[in-house]
């Protein structure tokens, strides 16, 4: 890895083009593609739509919970945790929760009110004065309705499953992992997995969050896609119940490597996304197929029958971690909601990395 490498640029790059990738897909979400394209262009939507209230584009619960998540994991690290227990998920939980008072204004129960008490927490959430982050803009309710249910921090994890949860709603909020966690994709795959299986039980729920986590620690190391996901994929193989979405993997390298294959039909074959499994892999097929060209990968991802946001989504932070901010188109970038805290979410997550203390040494 050259010394000239910005990774400040690319944790930046990663967060903000995750949140332009699920702005992009919101206005989608719930149209079939041939509806997308009646509505907007022969060819689908080609450009981000900016709301007429905010002048800007609106994200999703995906970016929301992607910045709460980025919470838990510095929260985490102010303490010292043990990153060998999975402390971290604990901590990224109790952030979920302040996220889920945003939403609902109620917590999953009384045990849970010590958060909103600056003495016994003083690490309080600045991201609770963000009133759009509370904003509901969902298509599900599922993260929402388990984050409810959970009482005396029975959260899930990898040894103790609380459902079967297998949709898209834990890999889409990742990003932040791969990026602290860079240096060790291994890690960042695990603590991936941990952080999924908080609210989604289901090996096909939480093992997409530790591929997605460990593709953008590679990502990180100017490693292309197809490089990415050959590296990540070689640590899924490791995991229990991996069949599933190793299987969806090795379809989605093989279409984008494919030039027969038309973008469209390879992207459908794939599935609608809702799934964590779907979800990744199409956001891998566009990443693989358009890795040269942001832009339309994003606009691949998003224009379909499924959930557009969330595919565009993790489309965005897997390049967005790969090309660096600097790189990524500025007409976009600029145009997303909330980007200076976007920014200083990175910057922050950033300096309290592995590579910001290697900066500081040379």
């Amino acid at each position: 890895m050259s010394k000239e490498t910005d990774y400040l640029d690319k944790f930046e790059g990663a967060i903000i083009g995750s949140a332009v990738g699920d702005a992009f897909g919101y206005p989608l979400m719930g149209m079939t593609y041939e509806e997308i394209c009646d509505r907007f262009e022969k060819d689908g939507a080609l450009e981000l739509a900016v709301s007429r209230k905010t002048n800007t584009a609106l994200f999703t619960e995906a970016t929301q919970m992607s910045l709460f998540t980025a919470d838990g994991i510095l929260w985490a690290h102010n303490e010292q945790s043990d990153y060998e227990n999975s402390a971290v998920a604990s901590y990224v939980f109790y952030s979920y929760q302040l996220w889920l008072y945003m939403q609902t204004k109620t917590i999953a129960g009384r045990e849970y009110e010590w958060l909103f008490d600056k003495k016994q927490n003083p690490n309080l959430s600045s991201l609770l004065k963000s009133k759009g982050l509370g904003k509901s803009r969902r298509l599900t309710d599922v993260n929402v309705d388990v984050l409810l249910g959970i009482r005396e921090n029975c959260f899930g994890t990898l040894s103790r499953s609380i459902n079967n949860n297998a949709d898209n709603g834990a890999v889409k909020r990742v990003t932040p992992v791969g990026l602290f966690y860079g240096k060790s994709p291994d890690m960042a795959f695990r603590i991936g997995c941990d952080i999924g299986a908080i609210t989604h039980g289901s090996p096909d729920g939480y093992l997409p969050c530790g591929v997605y986590a460990a593709m953008v620690a590679e990502l990180l190391e100017d490693k292309s896609p197809d490089v990415a996901v050959e590296a990540a994929a070689e640590i899924l193989r490791s995991y229990p119940g991996h069949e599933n979405t190793l299987a969806a993997l090795d379809k989605a390298i093989a279409l984008a490597n494919d030039e027969e294959t038309d973008p469209q039909e390879g992207l459908e074959s794939l599935g609608d996304g809702t799934d964590a499994i779907s979800c990744l892999a199409i956001a891998v097929y566009c990443s693989i197929l358009h890795q040269t060209n942001f832009k339309y990968a994003i606009e691949l991802a998003a224009n379909q029958d499924g959930d557009s946001a969330a595919c565009a989504a993790v489309t965005g932070g897997l390049l967005g971690a790969w090309y660096g901010l600097s790189k990524l188109p500025k007409k976009w970038t600029k145009k997303v909601q909330y980007r200076s805290l976007l920014e200083t979410v990175a910057d922050v997550l950033y300096d309290a990395s592995e590579y910001a203390d290697e900066e500081e040494e040379e």
